[in-house]
């Protein structure tokens, strides 16, 4: 009786000899159908094995059968998608409502706040006795805003000083000695 090599430990690495890689494969594969076969049969699974040989012929096995197996697969995978892209889309829209409502939002306080301001420049307006802002600031003379500038001054001095309220002076319209040494500006605007 010839001996056998009988069952060895194998180094797992690539076998260098092609002869011998595919006298492997061949005997090995049978072995891996059974077994997946084996599964099938005791735990009710569907499975599905394709393998290529060195020569590229295809080799398969399935239960019930590798394209029905194959199909099922591709299809959850399909299912899968179809739900993280609908999960997805929600969180899309959502954060677009959210979005929408917060610009929504935005432009009413926009509205609100271009309608005081228009309301305001009719007041400034009414009060320059109908003339605009631009009108008013482009006809205003150095010397009139100087003029305005200490009048304010006087007023501000008045107040803390709480001479305002005991002098009886209501008005602006008091003529007030112009002390110009103090006042920055050009130099020919400083002499009346």
């Amino acid at each position: 009786m010839a001996k056998t090599a009988g069952r060895r430990k194998i180094e797992l690495k690539l076998i260098e000899n092609e002869r011998e890689r595919a006298v492997t494969l061949s005997k090995r594969h049978d072995g891996l159908f059974k077994k997946a076969c084996e599964l099938a049969t005791l735990c009710g699974a569907q499975i599905a094995i394709i393998l290529f040989t060195i020569s590229g012929k295809p080799l398969a096995v399935g239960s019930p059968t590798v394209a029905n197996v194959v199909d099922k697969f591709l299809d959850l995978d399909r299912g899968e998608n179809n739900v993280i892209r609908a999960t997805t889309n929600s969180l899309r829209k959502a954060k677009l409502r959210e979005l929408n409502q917060e610009f929504n939002e935005f432009n009413e306080k926009f509205a609100t706040e271009r309608k005081h301001g228009q309301t305001l420049e009719e007041d400034l307006k009414v009060s320059l006795g109908g003339k605009t802002y631009e009108d008013c600031k482009s006809n205003i003379g150095i010397d009139n805003l100087l003029q305005i500038k200490c009048r304010l001054e006087q007023l501000k001095r008045d107040l803390q000083h709480g001479c305002y309220a005991e002098s009886g002076s209501s008005s602006f319209e008091e003529d007030y000695e112009m002390d110009l040494s103090k006042i920055e500006g050009p130099r020919d605007y400083l002499k009346l």
